[in-house]
């Protein structure tokens, strides 16, 4: 089984959450997405938008990680 564009977006998003550079993300109406910050605010996007977003942020932060500039968490640490 393959996985859709949608859901690899989603699980960039969930790790990006995950290793606290994004406060948190939902589905918004119409297929859209929103994407919380840690100050706050909320910006919504349509897909397109969102997996732009979200691939220039995971490159972010696969670049720090490669540099050790930050140690990735496994899914079991606090």
């Amino acid at each position: 089984m393959f996985a859709t564009g949608r859901e690899y977006l989603t699980g960039m998003l969930d790790v990006l959450v995950h290793e606290g550079m994004l406060a948190a993300w939902r589905r918004a109406p119409l297929d859209g997405y929103v994407i919380r910050t840690h100050e706050g605010e909320e910006i919504t996007m349509t897909p397109a938008q969102a997996g732009m977003w979200t691939h220039g942020a995971f490159a972010v932060y696969l670049a720090l990680v490669d540099q050790g500039r930050i140690s990735p968490r496994l899914p079991d640490e606090p």
